[in-house]
């Protein structure tokens, strides 16, 4: 063993040296991004060979090495416990995940995360279809993130199988409804300091009208000017739950956003519109998350609704306004599309967010769909166009011509090629069972067109679905 640890330790002494002797010429940033891959390459395989260890030990009921990592002082007991479940999964249900993680090709959070999505696929799946998953899922990992690959590989079923998914999509939402109905929980505990710590646990359908309050009550940091210490977000949104609730004390109202009261946005097909059956889609910035037609019914109950139509690529089709600001419509539509600020990396929220002309208005840029997007208040002043600097020497939007996205070019100062970049967010956005799925039936004749039906109509009609009192 003392072998292995000194061959371990020329290895780091060896990449120091390396450091200290990149120097300050024009190729020594290349010369950095080269150890810094070489470094992270090696942490994935150094991770991936550990759990192989975790995972012989327990073969093998060694139980000493179970116990130091469960003991150890590096890592919380949760930590450990979720460490050990990972080794032993890697090795028993997602070998390929194994492979590719003692290869260097994935990060130790790309493979947890992986892992924790495929854990949701349906248990009937044989093993040919679960070396299908990791294989697919695999190919995205240059491009995704984590948080991306998480919610992929939960969706994979559809790619592999999409009659099964539907039916088993529908199944799993109505159990975790009740689950989550079942499983809710509020809790306000003082800590007898002055404070008191809530916790708890919510249905999906019923944090998001939550969260939306809050949005639209939270300060913003400029108002806290005068204040000594500049307040987190998280503490923004404290501000905001005391600021609800003495509304809703002293009043008996509910906030207004922007002149509107906050309002809950989701998506649903045709289909689902016209009968009220099938699933419908919240609109959330890094989550997938989902609600069955019923919790979506219940939400529409007492709801303006917004229609959005979408076209064959489930692109917002442009409902632009001669007007500087962008209106109710628009901004919905937005919403839709970008799920937050768009530039990449920005975990804003949508209503974080503003509305930038990518041509700016005073060049006569339209307020429209195809000429906006969401940002947030940091990002907007850094890519907003400045006509006194040129173009290269600036961030600059585009919408991409076929999925209608938006791309950013650097300035040539962040990035000497320029090369485009899109948030992960839409790059997960666009990976769906559509490009691998049979080609649907198509609609028996005298059907109204899915992509673009008489909304006004389509509400007056279904208004016995989502509003059965009336």
């Amino acid at each position: 063993m003392s072998e292995i640890r000194e061959l371990g330790q020329r290895y780091i002494a060896a990449l120091w040296d390396a450091a200290h002797t990149v120097g300050s010429d024009p190729t020594a940033g290349h010369r950095l991004a080269g150890l810094v891959d070489a470094v992270t390459e090696a942490e994935s395989q150094l991770a991936g060979f550990r759990l192989h260890l975790l995972r012989e030990a327990r073969l093998t009921g060694a139980d000493i090495v179970v116990d130091q990592v469960r003991g150890s002082v590096r890592t919380t007991p949760a930590q450990a416990t979720a460490t050990i479940k990972l080794a032993t999964d890697l090795a028993d249900r997602f070998p390929i995940i194994a492979a590719a993680l003692t290869d260097g090709a994935i990060s130790l959070a790309q493979a947890d995360a992986i892992v924790t999505g495929l854990r949701k696929l349906p248990g009937g799946l044989t093993r040919a279809d679960l070396a299908r998953c990791q294989t697919t899922i695999l190919e995205y990992a240059d491009t995704l993130g984590p948080t991306e690959l998480r919610v992929l590989a939960s969706r994979l079923v559809e790619v592999i199988d999409p009659d099964r998914a539907d039916a088993d999509d529908a199944a799993r939402l109505a159990a975790d409804e009740r689950a989550a109905r079942r499983n809710r929980w509020l809790r306000l505990t003082p800590d007898h300091h002055g404070s008191t710590r809530i916790t708890g646990q919510l249905p999906v359908a019923d944090a998001a009208v939550l969260s939306a309050q809050l949005e639209a009550l939270m300060p913003p940091a400029s108002a806290y000017s005068d204040a000594a210490l500049t307040p987190t977000p998280d503490m923004r949104r404290a501000d905001a739950l005391i600021a609800l609730t003495h509304t809703a004390a002293t009043t008996g109202g509910l906030p207004a956003h922007g002149g509107d009261r906050p309002r809950v946005h989701f998506t649903l097909d045709y289909h689902t519109l016209l009968t009220g059956l099938g699933k419908a889609d919240l609109l959330t910035t890094t989550t997938h998350d989902r609600l069955t037609a019923g919790e979506a019914r219940r939400l529409a109950c007492d709801a303006g609704i917004i229609p959005i139509v979408l076209g064959g690529r489930s692109q917002p089709i442009d409902v632009g306004r001669e007007q500087r600001t962008f209106p109710r419509a628009v901004r919905a539509a937005l919403i839709e599309r970008d799920r937050g600020c768009v530039f990449p990396g920005c975990t804003a929220t949508p209503a974080q967010c503003e509305a930038h002309h990518i041509i700016p208005w005073w060049n006569q840029g339209p307020t429209s769909v195809h000429n906006g997007v969401l940002l947030c208040p940091y990002h907007h002043r850094l890519v907003e166009p400045d006509p006194l600097q040129s173009e290269q020497s600036q961030w600059q939007v585009h919408l991409d011509p076929v999925t209608d996205m938006p791309w950013f070019t650097p300035p040539r100062h962040i990035d000497p090629r320029r090369r485009p970049r899109q948030h992960t967010r839409h790059r997960l956005h666009h990976i769906t069972p559509a490009e691998t799925a049979p080609a649907r039936a198509p609609d028996p004749p005298g059907s109204p067109d899915p992509d673009g039906p008489d909304l006004d109509d389509l509400i007056n009609r279904t208004a016995h679905v989502w509003h059965p009192d009336q």
